[in-house]
């Protein structure tokens, strides 16, 4: 896979990471822009590997035909999904709290937002974690420690989620 198209944000290095802003509509994200090659990819490994999400207390049955053609979120659902993965990733990486911070705040608003199924909530679970791996490894590679201005921008980033806690709207196909 090829991360170098979906940057992480130049900014990193200027010491600002927010792409997005709280008071926005946009939920704020550690990276710039997604290269739909790597969205297109994520969302194939989402169709090969939902069996290891949980499907209500046990695996997901493997994706039908259906779901092998369409993904099984929408577009800007993955994206959005793997840039919260990849904010997951910049937590691990600062040794911040990404699951009470990140990770589970994403859960709890998709499941409440009535929007998604069992399976497609655990597509976006899988979905975060295949982002967060992937984002971890780049993330060791090209800036190989946090500093102190990367982890308060982490920390900052992980403030402004508690702004996202409820969709507006369910994302479209």
């Amino acid at each position: 896979m090829n991360f170098h198209k979906s940057r992480l944000s130049a900014a990193l290095f200027a010491g600002c990471l927010l792409c997005g802003s709280a008071v926005g509509a946009e939920e704020p994200s550690m990276i710039e822009d997604i290269d739909r090659d790597l969205v297109n990819q994520v969302s194939g490994l989402v169709v090969a590997n939902i069996q290891v999400g949980d499907c209500g207390g046990t695996p997901c049955e493997p994706a039908n035909a259906i779901e092998k053609i369409d993904g099984m979120l929408p577009r800007a659902m993955t994206e959005g999904v793997i840039a919260r993965g990849a904010g997951s990733a910049f937590a691990e990486f600062c040794e911040l709290d990404w699951g009470n911070q990140s990770y589970l705040p994403l859960m709890e608003r998709e499941r409440n937002s009535g929007c998604w199924s069992e399976r497609q909530i655990a597509a976006v679970s899988v979905t975060h974690g295949i982002a967060m791996g992937l984002y971890r490894n780049t993330l060791k590679a090209e800036i190989g420690q946090c500093t102190p201005s990367v982890k308060s921008a982490v920390e900052q980033y992980l403030l402004s989620l508690r702004s996202f806690t409820k969709r507006a709207e369910c994302p479209r196909w």
